[in-house]
């Protein structure tokens, strides 16, 4: 063991899968560190006795457990200890009782597990062993930083996999308890960046002229959860502006359809900070493969960006909703915000000669937004691509001035 005994919580089912929790238990343990058992079962008795019993569980949703037993309902077992164990974990991580928190099961036991995970501030370790890691993991994993280790084999018994499966995960949970993280510089002000591959350039432009005046720099990834990761650390106090060159996610969002769909939220949830916002990738929304593609989207401009990647260009119709939408939601922004247009195009796609070049899409977006958005937030265009160096040197101006008006957090 490296450095001091830390206490990982581990959440299971004691009634289905006592004994793999038991060999989590003694396999960290083992390694000198204190557990905390959380057992979420709703069949039967548990295996051993835990540290925090189902039934406190769900009496901290306000349920009890005979009650869920004898209703033999598994969608609202699930549900009530879903929010029973993530409040368990919540107060138990108040009064300094969790390092780091691991959880095993199949869909119902993961669902219950990471929702008590996601209660957790980031870079607190989290790790689930699960049946689930494979597909869409966006429903476990939302926007924190969860590990999940595949468990191969179910979770049923013992056997040469999944043992093998949870002892790396065990080891993993170990190490990331162990591991001393250095705390951020507080003296530098933290700036974030929002940006999607066809706007790269944009963020690399603008990342260096905000590193050479003096600021820290988070380029968040717009994939329908790091807008949301975004939002989320800046509510948190992390982050003390927001430079959103990549508003795909709302985008998604309209359309209703996509790889990017955000959690609600998106560019309301981040707080009184100053925010400049842009078109960037609007043109846009990415399905996966072309065979994904939704039928009644097949006649529509469609683009292979990779091969696991086909995106589909954004019509006149989209884009003034789109518009509608980003007004009403920059109306209720709690601090400073400013919106840049680029005139030349929204992305790498976008430009004079590129694959989705239209410039009445685009420009529907912008009459839509500049009819709704209200007289006190400056909606400016630059004669320039986003993807240009002039545009950057803009943006950053931009977000310069709003933070120069004392809106940053303290």
């Amino acid at each position: 063991m490296s450095g001091k005994q830390k206490t990982i919580v581990v959440i299971g089912t004691l009634d289905t899968k006592g004994k793999e929790v038991k060999y989590v238990k003694d396999l960290i343990e083992k390694r000198g560190h204190k557990t905390l058992v959380i057992d979420a079962g709703v069949l039967g008795e548990p295996l051993f006795k835990p540290d925090v019993p189902a039934e406190r569980v769900a009496q901290a949703a306000e349920a009890e457990l005979a009650e869920l037993v004898a209703q033999a309902d598994t969608a609202t077992a699930v549900q009530t200890m879903m929010k029973g164990a993530a409040e368990v974990v919540k107060e138990l991580y108040a009064q300094g009782q969790v390092d780091g928190v691991i959880s095993l099961g199949g869909g119902k036991g993961t669902a219950i597990g990471t929702a008590a995970m996601r209660t957790l501030p980031l870079g607190v370790p989290k790790v689930a062993v699960t049946t689930g890691a494979s597909g869409n993991t966006r429903r476990y994993m939302g926007s924190k930083d969860l590990v999940m280790f595949p468990s191969i084999t179910d979770i049923v018994g013992l056997n040469r996999v999944n043992s093998l499966m949870l002892s790396n995960a065990v080891g993993a949970i170990v190490g990331m308890v162990e591991t001393e993280l250095e705390k951020p510089l507080a003296e530098k002000r933290a700036v974030s960046i929002t940006t999607l591959g066809i706007t790269t350039p944009a963020a690399m432009n603008c990342q260096s002229l905000l590193e050479a005046a003096g600021y820290e720099v988070l380029v968040f990834h717009t994939t329908g959860v790091g807008g949301n990761a975004m939002e989320e650390l800046t509510a948190a106090g992390m982050i003390d502006a927001i430079l959103d060159l990549a508003t795909v996610e709302v985008m998604t969002e309209v359309v209703g359809a996509g790889l990017a769909v955000p959690e609600p939220g998106r560019l309301l949830a981040a707080g009184p900070v100053p925010r400049v916002v842009c078109p960037g990738a609007i043109d846009m929304v990415a399905f996966g493969r072309r065979e994904s593609v939704p039928p009644e989207y097949a006649h529509r401009l469609l683009y292979q960006h990779t091969p696991m990647l086909t995106v589909m260009r954004t019509n006149v119709e989209e884009n003034t909703q789109l518009g509608e939408l980003m007004a009403e939601r920059l109306n209720a922004a709690q601090g400073p915000v400013a919106v840049l247009i680029p005139t030349h195009g929204f992305s790498a796609y976008d430009r004079e000669g590129g694959v989705f070049y239209d410039p009445e899409a685009d420009w529907a977006f912008v009459e839509a937004l500049r009819s709704k958005l209200k007289s006190g937030i400056l909606c400016q265009m630059i004669e320039a691509h986003i993807n240009d160096q002039a545009f950057a040197e803009e943006a950053v101006k931009s977000l310069k001035d709003l933070m120069a008006m004392g809106f940053c957090q303290d």
